[in-house]
């Protein structure tokens, strides 16, 4: 369940309406409206606040969406927290392949921009070169005019 969902849920049992929500936790009440949407995820400061006000430990509701949807992405289901060795050694390997599979993006990523770099030192020199051509071609005109006008 999204929190900004619990948030709504609680704060509506407690009777309390966005505005006194919002008031009381120093928030502004646009957003307790963006939270209970899941348009924005609430700082920590905000979700400690909110909980104060509500009498939930919001922190540990966080927490536990976090960790189904990391077992979810690992294919684990956590009906209880014992897990027998295979399954310890199963989660390491799962874990270390998504590891190395976000190793592998961080890597290409730093290639494209190794060589988006390189293209704009190359352009950047061409562009360079093309300027020095033109100006000796201008100071070649200008110096046969020069010559020109000492006759």
């Amino acid at each position: 369940m999204n929190i900004g969902i619990v948030i709504k849920e609680v704060r509506k049992q407690k009777g309390l309406t966005q505005l006194e929500l919002s008031e009381q936790a120093n928030l502004s009440e646009r957003t307790i409206q963006r939270i209970e949407k899941n348009e924005v995820e609430p700082t920590l400061f905000s979700l400690k606040s909110i909980s104060d006000i509500l009498g939930v430990d919001l922190l540990e509701i966080k927490n536990r969406n976090t960790m189904m949807f990391t077992a979810k992405i690992l294919g684990l289901h956590l009906n209880d927290f014992t897990m027998e060795q295979a399954e310890k050694t199963s989660l390491e390997e799962r874990l270390e392949k998504v590891e190395a599979h976000l190793s592998s993006i961080a890597r290409t990523r730093n290639e494209q921009l190794k060589i988006r770099k390189l293209g704009w030192i190359i352009a950047g020199s061409i562009v360079g070169a093309l300027i020095i051509l033109e100006i000796l071609s201008v100071l070649r005109v200008f110096g046969r005019a020069v010559l020109y006008e000492s006759f």
